[in-house]
């Protein structure tokens, strides 16, 4: 069972996948961009570099492909839990680029391998406004709290336009609801 943890920055996915690693000791925990060490490398220029956008679409699909090759594929019969996925991949190259064709690039990239659920930890504009005062930001963050809205509204329509299975959880709950609503869950996905 593979599963993602989406939403747009300072939504609170590292901090669910870091509760959940005491939860589920014996599931595979990824993240993206930046898992392998080729990841890691990528992910620095992503969020580094000035980069143009077709470049910067080009380096989360490699990262994804080493991560799917090297870490997915392998471990497929065990549950896997991932901070992003093909999901906010295709929503943040959105604002930019045709849907049919993320599809299809992403399709090549993770030979058709995409999350079998997905929790979408969702912020309202305030809620997003006060997290993001709070840190630096990256080159992502810097395009704005109503670009990163879109992003989320992205993420919810692709995850539909894929019908890939969701639950929406609102982030500005306590880190320990929103972490008992997935941790329920999943047990009962699991099952």
């Amino acid at each position: 069972m593979y599963i993602a943890i989406e939403g747009i920055d300072t939504a609170g996915k590292s901090t669910q996948i870091e509760l959940l690693k005491k939860e589920f000791p014996k599931a595979v925990f990824i993240k993206e961009p930046g898992f392998t060490p080729l990841g890691q490398k990528l992910r620095k220029i992503i969020f580094q570099d000035e980069i143009t956008k077709k470049a910067e679409l080009f380096l989360f699909l490699a990262d994804r492909a080493e991560t799917v090759e090297k870490v997915i594929k392998p471990n497929l019969y065990k549950l896997i839990i991932s901070d992003r996925s093909v999901i906010s991949g295709i929503a943040y190259a959105l604002e930019f680029f045709d849907f049919d064709m993320l599809v299809n690039l992403n399709r090549f990239a993770t030979e058709g391998i995409f999350p079998n659920f997905v929790f979408i930890l969702t912020l309202n504009k305030e809620t997003l406004k006060k997290r993001l005062s709070q840190k630096e930001h990256d080159n992502i963050e810097k395009r704005g709290i109503e670009y990163l809205l879109n992003i989320q509204q992205n993420i919810i329509d692709t995850c539909n336009r894929l019908e890939i299975p969701y639950q929406l959880i609102p982030a500005d709950l306590s880190e320990e609801a929103v972490n008992f609503r997935i941790k329920k869950a999943i047990s009962e996905i699991i099952k």
